[in-house]
């Protein structure tokens, strides 16, 4: 502490031992001290956060209560200080809703008499904060079906599940909006204006010049010619745009508008920044936050974006007054996601994303590299686009593409939204926990941090209770003496689709390469070798798949329809081919479909159907083919009745007499198909003679591919 300060404190608990009031009193009310003090000395005055004690009696206050509970303790906690302020001689003080706290300006002694107060808690400088700087790197002038920012974190996968964010809303903390642009019309579910005043060069930006401001068109006040909608009208478009063309993240979702900026005509407030600029600070964000608390139930907000920032830190900053605000939502449910700014700084974020509680974002490039002018820490929750994000313009019904972490944080907001239809009820921790574990991993060279980049299908797959679909040990090409391994993949959805393929060191875990399929149809399934995906597969960074010497590849495999897995190993050498899956959810109960049967030109490797009646009369059963490469249906069997307990075993070369389609498809170059059972009270099992060795082998095990839904999702 500096000198003078530590004499003033030395004065102040001498008369606080003469007045006889126990230091314990005085000791938590010096929390920010120390800066406010300062302010005091070169201002002459200071703006303040007063914490109240409220924690205790019967009307005692926590971040778990409703917001009508809030309201009374904040409301007892009030009338306990007002003796301590009017002692103080604090004329004009702002209280809030559901926070206990006020808000004043204090000089010196009223802050020393603020701090001996038996109600105060702690006394927090209010302090000025900045819209994070965006760089505009060019105007779209032809619309685009999805941004490339927006897709890169899978969310298109969760809209076709169904979840976009529909039925919650999501609260845009920022400096103006253009609510009717296209990709904003109609979305907003109220507007509200917290901007501050502050002596004579600082005024709010509500439209009617007085704050607080609620009620429609509060937050867009957007003068013709001026930027300062640009910010808050891009931000919002991200997080939830809509016009039926352009997406935002939570494209159902709705829109709470919240302006926070005020316009600044000092130079040193301004600065490096010309003046007039224009500024927020913690006191009309907290105003921001405790408005979104009291009104979370009513207007179904899932999650609250906040684009702005001030110092940074090296480390978590739960000093700051907001992390109670914070908690309080994250116990309803609420995410409050913060950009970590624009400083390339390695090791330290902004604040108030520094707050534990608050979920800090970072901007990565459409891929998987770390954009260079983000901060990046090791205390960063998630990594999401900020590199040329495309979104609306401010400026009539236009798009406009800008790069920063201002981008990055409402893809995490709207994530979220969508993530909150997906699980109404679900528990905040799991659901962080979900997309954290989901992400990619992103890091920055020489760093030694890794931070997740959000894949949202993939979060809503993992809270679904589905493990990472992983095959272990598939042999690698460049060990060809162990036999060959194959993936199959079984469309069992009603449109195309693709599968992903990371290929996973095998030991270490660390990703190699990625594989796409083309498009596989409806009721398809591919049998794909390693030696192909091995092939055409995109590198890790720093990877060379191509001249790789590893025996076993991990395969981690996605995909975007529901279905089936298998991986099989053919051991030429031995003649023996072999179905090797395992799952880690256990094998799918789907006992009515088999993957690919081999025709009867795959000589040696005969496959045979096993139909087995497990009701108690005897039936028939119905058998459709359908083309393993296009998923065509072409043929269906119908058996002799199988009697109550037995089964009746055919091969395809005995199908392949019957069958007209079958025939002609397999002369046609078909090797495998597909078979669906109807009809019987049972099960089919694929089972392969190996003749060369003389031994049969089981085919039918397979694991599921994409994740059905379950009681969770609805």
């Amino acid at each position: 502490m500096h000198p003078s300060l530590f004499r003033l404190f030395s004065r102040f608990l001498c008369c606080l031992a003469v007045t006889g009031l126990a230091l314990t009193v005085a000791a938590p009310a010096r929390a920010d001290a120390d800066e406010v003090l300062k302010t005091i000395q070169r201002d002459g005055h200071a703006r303040v956060l007063v914490r109240m004690k409220a924690e205790t009696g019967a009307t005692a206050w926590s971040p778990q209560q409703s917001a009508p509970r809030q309201r009374a303790a904040v409301a007892a906690a009030l009338d306990n200080v007002r003796p301590s302020l009017r002692n103080a001689r604090i004329g004009a003080f702002r209280a809030f809703r559901t926070l206990p706290l006020v808000a004043t300006t204090v000089t010196q002694e009223q802050l020393l008499s603020l701090m001996s107060a038996a109600d105060v808690e702690s006394i927090s400088l209010v302090r000025r904060e900045r819209k994070m700087d965006t760089a505009v790197v060019d105007r779209i002038l032809e619309k685009v079906q999805l941004s490339t920012s927006v897709s890169s974190v899978d969310v298109a996968n969760a809209w076709a599940k169904g979840f976009d964010g529909t039925g919650y809303a999501v609260a845009v903390i920022d400096g103006g909006f253009n609510l009717n642009h296209p990709m904003l019309k109609g979305k907003a579910v109220g507007d509200a204006c917290f901007a501050s005043d502050f002596g004579t060069t600082t005024k709010n930006n509500c439209p009617t010049g007085i704050s607080p401001q609620i009620g429609a068109g509060a937050a867009s006040n957007c003068p013709a010619n001026s930027p300062r909608c640009d910010h808050g009208t891009h931000v919002a478009s991200v997080a939830v745009g809509n016009d039926g063309v352009n997406y935002g993240v939570a494209r159902g979702a709705r829109l709470l508008p919240i302006d926070v900026f005020s316009t600044d005509t000092d130079l040193a407030d301004c600065s490096p920044d010309p003046a007039p600029c224009e500024l927020t600070d913690s006191l009309a964000v907290l105003d921001a936050l405790d408005y979104v608390n009291e009104h979370a139930a009513e207007l179904k907000i899932a999650a609250v974006n906040l684009s702005i920032g001030g110092g940074t830190r090296d480390g978590y900053c739960d000093d700051d007054p907001r992390k109670g605000v914070i908690d309080m939502l994250r116990q309803k449910g609420i995410a409050v996601a913060i950009a970590a700014s624009n400083g390339g700084l390695t090791g330290k974020i902004s604040a108030p994303a520094c707050i534990s509680s608050a979920l800090g974002v970072g901007a990565s490039d459409d891929g998987t590299a770390v954009w260079s002018l983000s901060n990046f820490s090791s205390i960063l929750d998630f990594m999401a686009p900020g590199v040329s994000v495309s979104g609306a313009s401010a400026a009539g019904a236009g798009l406009i593409s800008k790069s920063g972490t201002s981008l990055s944080t409402p893809h995490v907001a709207g994530a979220w939204a969508v993530l909150r239809q997906a699980f109404p009820t679900g528990q905040f921790d799991q659901m962080e926990q979900a997309l954290k574990q989901t992400g990619i991993p992103l890091t920055r060279q020489g760093s030694g941090i890794t931070v997740p980049k959000i894949q949202v299908a993939s979060a809503i797959d993992r809270l679904n209770g589905k493990d990472r679909r992983i095959f272990n040990n598939a042999v690698s090409s460049s060990a060809p003496g162990l036999g060959q391994s194959f993936v199959r993949f079984f469309n069992n959805g009603a449109t195309s689709g693709t599968v992903t393929v990371t290929l996973r060191d095998s030991a270490a875990g660390t990703t190699l390469g990625t594989w796409t399929s083309p498009p596989i149809a409806p009721q398809a399934s591919p049998q794909i070798s390693l030696q192909t995906i091995e092939t055409q597969a995109v590198p890790a960074a720093g990877q060379l798949l191509a001249t790789n010497s590893r025996t076993y590849y991990n395969l981690e495999i996605t995909s975007t329809f529901t279905g089936y897995m298998q991986h099989v190993l053919w051991a030429r050498t031995g003649g023996v081919f072999a179905n090797l899956s395992s799952c880690a959810s256990g094998f799918a109960n789907d006992a009515s479909i088999i993957a690919n049967v081999h025709a009867s030109t795959n000589l040696n490797y005969t496959s045979h159907i096993r139909m087995v009646n497990t009701g108690a009369v005897a039936d028939h059963a119905v058998l459709k083919f359908y083309d393993s490469r296009s998923g065509g249906e072409i043929g269906q069997w119908t058996s002799p009745d199988i009697a109550a307990g037995a089964s009746l075993d055919v091969t395809s070369a005995q199908l392949e007499q019957q069958i007209a389609g079958l025939r002609l498809n397999v002369g046609n170059g078909m090797q495998q198909y597909n078979t669906r059972l109807s009809n019987l009270t049972g099960y089919v099992q694929h089972v392969i003679e190996n003749s060369t060795v003389g031994a049969l082998v089981d085919m039918s095990s397979k694991c599921e591919l994409g994740i059905k839904p379950s009681v969770a999702a609805n």
